[in-house]
């Protein structure tokens, strides 16, 4: 029987820089995945192929917003549906071949496809052979959750993982859920000029964000003519892909909505059924693995990293987590994770960033905090860019006047988020981020003058 120093189960954003910083210290790695080649889901079902499509949601927008800067432009704009397509393939085939040929540098590091199963605390089975380990990595992410909707349409609806596999653009679709996934498609979609639908069972879009970031985008999503119905509950979901039939009560009233395409896109579920945790004695429930702060399981020499574990489901996490789990195995000092800087980007329209604690993150901590806030309808590049929706946020600890979290809505927020997530890792204070002097006119600025905003106040406050 074949032994490794280390297995890791899934190739992922989480499992292959694990198994390459393994690999790194000299041991010898087996990482196994189910598809023939690394990347997992959001390579090749999530962040990637949505990120293509945003950009040619976004450039095809432009032309719709010429008339803004005095541009004419002649003719239709018209997109290749099928060439768009053909760049994502060609994309996730770029960077999957590219980890690829990462792993190679290293002769300890074997990639191997196939399913794995745990037989007991020191072997796996892979496609019916036997390897044994010293300690194991699961990474094997999560998928679409589909509630238990009454009705057989649920079953031939759409999920993250389908909505791209259609060769032509959809004139219309529904989406069920207004979580992160579905409002980013859903205006990506609206802007191709796909009408779109959007039934939710809350009072608002993204119920689990801050609820002052989340109303901007779905006011903007009303102004841009997606049909945003909130107060739902569902009945029965019926049809097929082309005719597909969803009953629901809203306020009361039994409504019945006809459309051809149908996504459901309502959380994510932990990939762990057929992993043989039972037989390890491995907790884990729906929402995932349960592990400690330093990613180790219920047995000392199993950890788990990324969406397959209950936690934050992001791509960067379960980066940040394959570090500490590698340092953690390895090395003596155990790290632990530190979820209070951690740092999350929704490329909505605007888009929303978001680092560290938020408000209601504080309070639920009971820690005292201060919110101060700077908006960019005041902004000069804002101004000059025509996109002067949204804001700035910092929530700063009293005690300290450390700034613990900082909330951004901006078309640009992503390009953000990098000077926010060092403020928030650093535990700065106004008054080191109003030290650094931000270039104008550019939309870093708003830290800056953000952090004068509060400085004057303090100011104003200690003379009284």
């Amino acid at each position: 029987m074949k032994k490794y120093d280390l297995v890791v189960i899934g190739a992922g954003p989480g499992g292959t820089p694990a198994a390459m910083a393994a690999a790194q210290f000299g041991k010898s790695v087996l990482l196994v995945d189910k598809r023939d080649a690394p990347g997992g889901e959001c390579l090749f079902e999530g962040c990637i192929p949505s990120k293509v499509l945003e950009n040619a949601a976004n450039r095809f927008e432009i032309f719709k917003e010429m008339k803004a800067f005095h541009i004419d432009v002649e003719g239709k704009e018209q997109i290749h549906w099928e060439a768009v397509l053909e760049d994502k393939k060609q994309i996730l085939k770029r960077r999957s071949m590219g980890a690829m040929k990462q792993m190679e540098r290293f002769p300890n590091l074997e990639f191997r496809q196939g399913t794995a199963r745990f037989t007991d605390m020191h072997t796996i089975d892979i496609d019916g052979e036997q390897i044994a380990f010293d300690h194991a990595i699961i990474a094997t992410g999560a998928a679409a959750f589909l509630p238990p909707f009454e009705g057989e349409g649920v079953k031939n609806a759409w999920t993250n993982a389908e909505v791209f596999e259609k060769t032509e653009l959809p004139k219309e679709i529904t989406f069920i859920g207004a979580g992160a996934i579905s409002c980013e498609l859903v205006q990506m979609f609206n802007k191709l000029g796909t009408k779109c639908h959007m039934l939710e069972r809350s009072e608002r879009i993204l119920k689990h964000i801050d609820e002052e970031s989340a109303m901007v985008v779905q006011e903007k999503m009303i102004r841009e003519g997606i049909d945003v119905q909130l107060n739902i509950t569902f009945g029965k979901i019926e049809g097929e892909e082309g005719a597909f039939s969803v009953s629901y009560t809203q306020d009361g009233e039994a409504k019945v909505l006809e459309t051809p395409y149908l996504l459901i896109a309502t959380g994510r579920a932990a990939n762990v059924e057929g992993l043989g945790l039972e037989t390890v004695g491995v907790d884990f429930d729906r929402h995932g693995i349960h592990v400690d702060e330093t990613l180790q399981t219920t047995q000392e020499n199993i950890y788990a990293v990324g969406d397959c574990t209950v936690g934050p489901k992001f791509a960067h996490w379960a980066t940040y987590e394959a570090g500490i789990a590698i340092h953690n195995i390895f090395a003596p000092m155990k790290h632990k994770t530190d979820m209070s800087k951690l740092s999350w980007v929704l490329f909505s329209d605007p888009q929303i960033a978001s680092v560290g604690l938020s408000e209601a993150d504080a309070q639920k901590l009971g820690m005292e905090v201060s919110v101060e806030r700077y908006d960019y309808a005041v902004d000069a590049r804002a101004q000059l860019d025509k996109a002067e929706e949204g804001f700035l946020k910092f929530v700063i600890e009293k005690k300290s006047g450390i700034i613990r979290g900082i909330q951004i809505v901006s078309e640009d927020a992503s390009s953000l988020s990098g000077e926010a997530s060092l403020i928030v890792a650093n535990e700065l204070k106004a008054m080191d981020v109003m030290k650094t002097i931000h270039p104008h006119p550019t939309l870093t600025e708003s830290f800056g003058k953000l952090a004068q905003q509060i400085f004057f106040k303090s100011m104003m406050q200690s003379r009284r």
